[in-house]
């Protein structure tokens, strides 16, 4: 192994001769963000420096503000963080560079850290101050004078060269920089840059970001796309209401709803309402249904807040709904957060209310109230399991008693006054209502540049429309296109409306029969894409996964071989010739799609209703968005991600 050592100032070109080298098949350590993942993910290292810096952190969390303070006030303090640090870093690289045969890092405290020493050569990256205060400005967005200033308080570039055996010097044509840095390495290292480059491209896997990879076209089709997908997640956020707004839709497009007895024909256009929670539909394709259908399968509910069935209730002149929440949630992520109130309410003489206040800019907003951090102590000590429980996820409604009343339970008997006066309820109408707080609010576009979707729910009707939306403008497939929007699968797929009740065999069974088909055939014969998401990277948690085997952020649609929980529990564990079939329908039609699983082996996991699909004889791969957050009260998707599964979708349909 040979290993080539970079230091040099702000903006002199060290990332440049960085890239230069990994495109040479060199094996790149960027030292400085090494440190910083470090900081967050290394437990040995933060005991170390909480040991040695104990007023630098806030409970468990290093407060890097604060242990700035203490060091650059005073050299001594410094010396021994750097050597803490310095012992880490140089262990992680150590680790990262085994077994490549070149390898490049790059430090700015290359020698002051000791990694000089792993070093066959060293190079010193130089370029003239008026070049770097351009490129300080322009990277990192700071004035001229904020850019000198961070210069001129680093070593000299003459103190750099002094210290290395090599100095590049680089310029304002940073791609012709490039160049001169490829050639210096194979001039130091002896390198034939052909030498095995074709067999490395054709036989090594190197995924790279979707922006660099999509077309033109699909780039100017994903923002429509997204601006759907952002109306339809802010209008629907239970599942009767993704039921409505779906058939809706569908029937726009000339979809009917499936009459047991009547007959099919290739091009016709079905649905079946699964009990208001969940619904199928389907677009009759040329071949026999014995010959297999393509679905697309996905759920429409997502973790909630439901009302309990008696949930109204005065406490110190306030009054409060009770929840029982519903799939899994981290229960403080709850509190302090606006909500919304959606759902049905079945009165005494059978009619349906629809309620829903919070998402009109009009409406009042709901929340779960927290404790006041100057009095948390007791509560802060307890895990972030326990520090919040579910019989206290109980949501403020009111604090207003009627004017001249006195009798008990002021506040409650005021909120039921508005309750009726809405909507005709009495309290007694609660115990045959269905009715959840969700989080309130439309999906917003997040980041500067706008290429993440903040919204509740994505988890799982970003892949759920995603399924739906492509039969919208569906032709005669070549076999059935079948969308399914389960519900319950947050909670095992159980229930009426979940994956694993009959209604799914009963709606097949009803299309086999129009068009002359067996269940049993068209069964065997299928293939499902179960529709669910998957756990994006995220480097702020890099410990919970393994960054080899785990979906990115812009990488494109997610395909899982499995999914379930440690030894595989819960999985259905597709076969190689159903990757294979995804990955040539994907390759063929240019959809950006990655691999990956959902965390560390023993760090936990869950499951989709691929298995359900599976029990049925139907061949299945679960694939989906990669989400940051996911079961939070906001969860993000990038934008790529989620129009690249659309993507997915319709060319699995379309698939001749």
């Amino acid at each position: 192994m040979k290993v080539l050592g970079i230091t040099g100032g702000s903006g002199c070109g060290k990332t440049t001769l960085l890239q230069a080298a990994e495109e040479l098949g060199f094996r790149c350590i960027d030292c400085d963000a090494l440190y910083h993942e470090l900081l967050r993910s290394n437990s040995a290292m933060l005991a170390e420096l909480k040991a040695q810096f104990p007023t630098a952190f806030s409970s468990e969390e290093l407060d890097r503000k604060a242990l700035g303070n203490i060091v650059f006030q005073d050299e001594a303090q410094l010396q021994v963080l750097n050597s803490i640090t310095h012992r880490y870093v140089k262990q992680e690289v150590l680790h990262q560079i085994q077994g490549a045969n070149y390898a490049a890092i790059d430090a700015f405290a290359l020698f002051e850290s000791g990694l000089a020493q792993l070093c066959d050569t060293t190079v010193a990256v130089t370029a003239p101050e008026e070049i770097r205060v351009q490129r300080l400005v322009k990277r990192d967005s700071i004035s001229p004078d904020y850019a000198l200033l961070r210069i001129r308080a680093q070593k000299s570039c003459e103190e750099f060269s002094a210290m290395a055996d090599h100095r590049l010097d680089s310029h304002r044509d940073l791609d012709n920089f490039k160049q001169i840095c490829k050639n210096f390495l194979k001039g130091v290292f002896h390198m034939e840059e052909k030498k095995f480059e074709e067999q490395r491209k054709s036989l090594l896997n190197a995924p790279k970001n979707g922006y660099d990879r999509i077309s033109a076209e699909d780039l100017a089709a994903m923002e429509p796309y997204c601006k759907e997908y952002m109306d339809f997640i802010s209008t629907c956020k239970i599942e009767r209401e993704a039921v409505d707004w779906t058939i809706a839709e569908a029937e726009k497009h000339g979809f009917k709803p499936l009459v047991p007895g009547m007959e099919l024909k290739p091009g016709d256009r079905v649905y079946g309402n699964n009990h208001k929670k969940a619904v199928i539909f389907a677009v009759i394709g040329e071949q026999s249904m014995n010959e297999g259908t393509h679905i697309c399968a996905s759920h429409i509910d997502s973790p909630r807040l439901d009302l309990k069935p008696n949930p109204l209730y005065e406490e110190s002149e306030m009054s409060y709904f009770k929840t029982h929440y519903y799939g899994g949630i981290k229960k403080y992520q709850w509190t302090t957060t606006p909500l919304a109130l959606h759902g049905v309410v079945v009165k005494k003489d059978g009619s349906v209310i629809k309620v829903t206040v919070g998402e009109d800019p009009t409406d009042p907003i709901f929340c779960i109230t927290d404790l006041l951090v100057h009095l948390s102590a007791d509560q802060m000590r307890k895990t972030m399991a326990d520090g919040i429980t579910g019989e206290n996820l109980n949501i403020l409604l009111g604090s207003k008693p009627l004017a001249e009343d006195e009798g008990a339970d002021r506040i409650k008997f005021a909120t039921m006054l508005l309750l009726n006066e809405k909507y005709g309820l009495i309290e007694e109408d609660f115990l045959t209502a269905e009715l959840t707080m969700v989080p309130a609010g439309p999906a917003r576009e997040v980041g500067f540049d706008r290429s993440l979707i903040a919204a509740y729910g994505h988890d799982d009707r970003v892949c759920a429309f995603a399924s739906f939306k492509p039969l919208l403008e569906l032709g005669v497939p070549a076999k059935t296109a079948v969308c399914v929007l389960a519900d319950k699968e947050e909670v095992g797929s159980n229930g009426i409306s979940g994956m694993q009740s009959d209604y799914f065999e009963t709606f097949m069974a009803d299309l086999c029969e129009a068009t002359g088909a067996t269940l049993r055939r068209c069964f065997e014969n299928s293939f499902c894409l179960s529709a669910d998401v998957s756990n994006a990277f995220d480097p702020l948690y890099a410990e919970t996964c393994d960054r080899r085997n785990n979906t990115r952020i812009n990488y494109g649609t997610g395909i899982f071989k499995y999914t379930g929980s440690r030894g595989k529990s819960g999985s259905s564990d597709a076969a190689a010739e159903v990757m294979g079939y995804v990955r040539a329908l994907f390759a063929k039609n240019d959809v950006i799609w990655q691999t990956g699983e959902l965390g560390k082996v023993d760090q936990g996991g869950g499951g989709t209703v691929a298995c359900y699909m599976a029990n049925r004889n139907i061949e299945t791969v679960d694939a989906g968005v990669p989400v940051l957050s996911m079961h939070a009260p906001m969860e993000l998707v990038s934008k790529l991600d989620t129009y690249m599964t659309f993507k997915g979708m319709k060319v699995f349909y379309e698939d001749r």
